[in-house]
């Protein structure tokens, strides 16, 4: 229920977004035993596998 609240902005100049506030991130990341620095990584900045490169 949590990832639901997340609320995103878009960067300026950008095609990518930023978490808005961090109190629903927060309790998100905590209920999964993630660093929530690092699910804001893993939400606003995927990689994709394309062969055998990153």
């Amino acid at each position: 229920m949590h990832y639901g609240n997340m609320k995103f902005k878009n960067k300026q100049r950008e095609e990518q977004a930023e978490a808005d506030g961090t109190e629903d991130l927060d309790k998100a990341a905590y209920l999964m035993c993630l660093n929530s620095a690092d699910l804001v990584k893993g939400l606003c900045h995927p990689r994709v596998k394309v062969g055998n490169e990153w």
